[in-house]
């Protein structure tokens, strides 16, 4: 993670360096980004110089995006395949830069709780514990629903000039959508959805409920029943924004039933469900009897454990002590 005024550092240092970047017009547009805590950028390619690289380069990538970044399918758990499009080394250390000093830089809507530095799925779900009435909905092909118009109008909302904020776009969307797979692409989302998320908030608390998005579920929380005119209240303001709901993943829960919110109980307290860590026990289990066969998945077997920790701290605990004996594997040599 760079820091967010990199490469000088503060906000009095890029002023002085600034002329050297800017015309008269774009210094005075570098403050008042710099005042918002974002690096300033007029045109584009002088990010290239910011960080040392090609300004040919990083144009090119604008230019060319699909040469940067490889495709491949994931399994997902319901065994259908998910397509993601990863950006190759040179573009995802740019996409990486433009995260940490503008995207981070600026704050999503309270009800967003993914994809942010210092908040987890946990947080979100937090919110909703106690409450008997749940709704989950999932909206269908959220990135590539997000166009390169709307990520644009991101960056020119946050102050950037249209010459640069078209440039940023570029570098952050692949066939003008926003890829799955790019650094950017959930902050993007996340501001992107400003808009929506201020909408249903807005329909939840005229109703008497709580949302909260992490990144494409939604869930809706309420003290009595979830009426079915206050679900197609919600329908129809997510479609007026372009997006649409996936059927098959919306859950209506209700007082008697195990009640979920990104993959967490949330009926007394935030807990992981019973059988997902039943399923957890018997994959530790099999690691502390060979943990030399996991050097590969080892940090897999870590993420599990610190999830493990995050809600149930002596489980969690044990999972720590046994991932620590799986060996590190060996970094690959160049």
């Amino acid at each position: 993670m760079l820091p967010a005024l990199y490469p000088f550092g503060t906000a009095q240092r890029w002023l002085e360096v600034a002329p050297a970047f800017f015309d008269e017009t774009g210094v005075a547009q570098a403050q008042q980004l710099l005042e918002k805590g974002v690096i300033p950028v007029q045109l584009g390619p002088e990010i290239a110089i910011y960080l040392g690289v090609s300004p040919k380069l990083v144009s090119h990538m604008v230019i060319r995006p699909s040469r940067y970044y490889n495709t491949f399918e994931i399994t997902k758990k319901n065994g259908s395949r998910r397509l993601i499009t990863a950006p190759r080394v040179f573009l995802k250390t740019v996409q990486r830069y433009v995260l940490d000093c503008i995207l981070s830089q600026v704050q999503p809507h309270d009800a967003a709780v993914g994809f942010r530095r210092g908040r987890n799925c946990g947080d979100g779900a937090r919110r909703h514990v106690g409450r008997p009435y749940v709704w989950n909905i999932d909206l269908a092909d959220f990135f590539p629903t997000i166009t390169k118009q709307l990520v644009v109008g991101v960056f020119r909302d946050i102050g950037y000039p249209d010459a640069a904020a078209l440039f940023l776009g570029g570098l952050c969307c692949l066939e003008r959508r926003l890829p799955q797979g790019a650094p950017t692409s959930p902050a993007l989302a996340n501001l992107v959805a400003i808009p929506i998320d201020i909408e249903l908030t807005a329909i939840a608390e005229s109703a008497g409920m709580l949302y909260t998005r992490y990144a494409d579920d939604m869930t809706f929380s309420s003290t009595t029943l979830i009426s079915a005119d206050f679900r197609a209240r919600v329908t129809n303001a997510v479609e007026s924004f372009g997006f649409s709901l996936r059927a098959t993943k919306t859950r209506l829960m209700g007082p008697a039933t195990r009640r979920e919110v990104t993959g967490l109980t949330i009926n007394q307290q935030v807990s992981i469900p019973r059988h997902r860590r039943r399923q957890l026990r018997a994959y530790f289990h099999h690691i502390s009897r060979s943990p030399e066969q996991y050097a590969e998945q080892r940090q897999q077997a870590l993420g599990y454990a610190r999830w493990l920790y995050d809600y149930h701290r002596e489980e969690g605990s044990n999972a720590l002590r046994i991932v620590a004996n799986i060996p590190i594997p060996p970094t690959n040599q160049f």
